[in-house]
């Protein structure tokens, strides 16, 4: 399996309202070759540069259990909770909802961001891969002092995929508590953000969307407006018409949910497993 990782984040400074900000669907696809100017709307490949989206039709997150100084274990969670409700009851051109559940698993003591995969640098045990979390995780302290992180970021969520499919296999979320504060609730006034609105935005990129191209008032606008931090929270048409044309709307009554990664779920991170309690739920 070949596996690449991709970073989006939510930006923290005023709007700045793009060109096509006009267009009828400026909705993007995040993308194998992660190029921000390439803008794949449906399913087709450009050129080596492949779609990203979750194979199966049901996946799993969970939220590691220290949460934040600021902010509970379970007051994260029910905001998840809701980020996530409002991509999967999407209202779908032409009638239905987002052919796709995302279920929380609960709390897991690892934070890391990583992937566990039989691909030449996961330290295997009896010849296993240890199992996988996709994990939220608030990060307290020295946020500047982990890669790809920089001050204006409110949150990172890294996506990890198979560069030849675009088959999504793990999505990891950080959240910037170290250089913001964050309000739970609708106690939004600056400097505290909005973790609501700033959590949906990073599910849109959980879910396989890059930037949108259309302005501010799209969720999957790539900078955060702190004069108007609510309007992240309710999905634009865009953002719609977007996730439905990534996970069509069909029929889920009748399928299993299984939320397991490929090798497993695990709440340890791959270095504290003990493989054989690693596969299970």
């Amino acid at each position: 399996m070949s596996t690449k990782g991709a970073r989006c984040s939510c930006a923290a400074l005023a709007l700045a309202v793009l060109a096509s900000a006009h267009e009828a669907s400026a909705y993007c696809r995040s993308n194998t070759c992660k190029i921000p100017e390439l803008c794949l709307q449906d399913d087709l490949p450009r050129g080596d540069c492949r779609p990203l989206r979750w194979t199966g039709d049901c996946i799993g997150f969970s939220v590691q259990e220290d949460a934040s100084s600021e902010v509970s274990y379970q007051e994260i969670s029910d905001v998840l909770d809701a980020a996530f409700a409002a991509w999967q009851q999407a209202p779908c051109p032409g009638g239905g909802t987002p052919g796709i559940r995302v279920q929380n698993l609960g709390p897991v003591a690892c934070g890391a961001v990583e992937l566990n995969a039989r691909d030449g640098k996961t330290k295997l045990v009896d010849g296993l891969v240890p199992g996988n979390a996709n994990v939220v995780v608030f990060r307290d302290l020295d946020w500047l002092a982990a890669a790809g992180h920089n001050s204006e970021m409110l949150a990172l969520t890294t996506v990890q995929f198979d560069k030849k499919t675009g088959d999504l296999w793990g999505a990891d979320m950080e959240i910037n508590s170290n250089l913001y504060d964050f309000s739970v609730g609708d106690d939004s006034a600056a400097p505290r953000e909005d973790l609501l609105a700033v959590v949906t935005h990073e599910a849109g990129h959980f879910l396989g969307l890059d930037h949108s191209m259309i302005g501010p008032e799209a969720t999957m606008h790539y900078r955060y407006d702190r004069s108007d931090p609510i309007n992240f929270r309710t999905l634009h048409e865009d953002d719609i018409t977007g996730i439905c044309q990534v996970y069509p709307p069909r029929d889920l009554s009748t399928s299993t949910c299984n939320p397991i990664p490929p090798h497993g779920f695990a709440p340890e991170c791959g270095e504290d497993q003990m493989v054989a309690c690693g596969v299970s739920p």
